[in-house]
């Protein structure tokens, strides 16, 4: 199962015919990190377009909620239940508690970015009664290998930028305030002391969101993955367009090498040891 978040209820049918089965959808309001961000009452329109091509749609509820925003949380779940998502990924525990008071569980997919690092946790999270878990992007194959031998039912980003780090506050503005700069653009980029790459930088006004320095790619690990019993590939084309979404698919189908994402974070420890220990 292929996975792709998209930019244009146009490119629904495009998506479908290179052989995506789910779409994901932002909402303003309750999507963080979405090129697109649709109004909820056109929510019932998307999934039209979707049902019409025989293909999933999923909702982007990832932001992280205050006390005073659960109400349009609450009621953004009831109109996913009315119209029957398909999914609807989720970070923060207080959409888990009124899914389940709302009886609709099972929607949801579990996608912490950098939490999910062991098979006890993607255990309790579907004994929960959820959909799915998504692993944490630093995994090594070795490390997911052994998740997936006790349950394949994780899914896995397997191509685009993914966030290293989320903070409600306006850090940019922040920084930028204390410079004495005016500057104003929609992605930054910060280079660390002890690197050379550069991790672009989002400020929106849901915080501000720090990337990895590369897409990631799994061109060369995905039948690998596929063996471990696991099923469910999202690509985030954050940064992209629909037509980027196309190619990348097309890519996997034939194997093509791809000389922009990077497949190193399969091939190394996620926990590395001081020198002596």
């Amino acid at each position: 199962m292929f996975i792709v978040t998209i930019h244009s209820l146009s490119n629904v049918k495009a998506l479908k015919e290179a052989g995506y089965d789910a779409l994901i959808v932002g909402i303003k309001g309750l999507s963080i990190r979405m090129e697109t961000n649709i109004e909820l009452k056109d929510l019932q329109d998307w999934k039209n377009e979707c049902d019409k091509y025989g293909i999933k749609l999923y909702v982007n509820a990832l932001k992280l909620f205050m006390e005073d925003e659960m109400e349009f949380v609450i009621d953004s779940l009831k109109v996913c239940k009315k119209i029957g998502i398909d999914g609807i990924y989720f970070s923060d525990e207080g959409v888990l508690w009124e899914a389940k008071m709302l009886g609709m569980e099972n929607a949801l997919i579990y996608q912490p970015e950098t939490l999910v690092a062991n098979h006890n946790d993607v255990q309790f999270y579907l004994e929960q009664g959820i959909q799915s878990v998504s692993l944490a992007h630093e995994l090594s194959l070795e490390e997911i290998k052994k998740i997936a031998s006790y349950t394949p039912n994780v899914e896995i980003l397997i191509h685009g930028y993914f966030s290293i780090c989320y903070s409600r506050r306006p850090l940019v503005k922040n920084y930028l305030d204390a410079i004495g700069s005016q500057a104003e653009v929609k992605t930054y980029e910060l280079i660390e002391s002890t690197r050379t790459g550069r991790m672009p930088i989002v400020q929106d006004e849901n915080g501000t969101h720090v990337f990895s320095e590369k897409p990631m790619s799994s061109i060369q690990e995905l039948e690998a993955l596929q063996s471990y019993g696991i099923s469910r590939f999202r690509v985030d084309s954050f940064f992209k367009d629909d037509d980027w979404s196309v190619q990348v698919l097309n890519m996997y189908k034939n194997k093509l090498e791809d000389t922009e994402g990077s497949n190193h974070l399969y091939h190394q420890e996620t926990i590395l040891k001081k020198e002596g220990q």
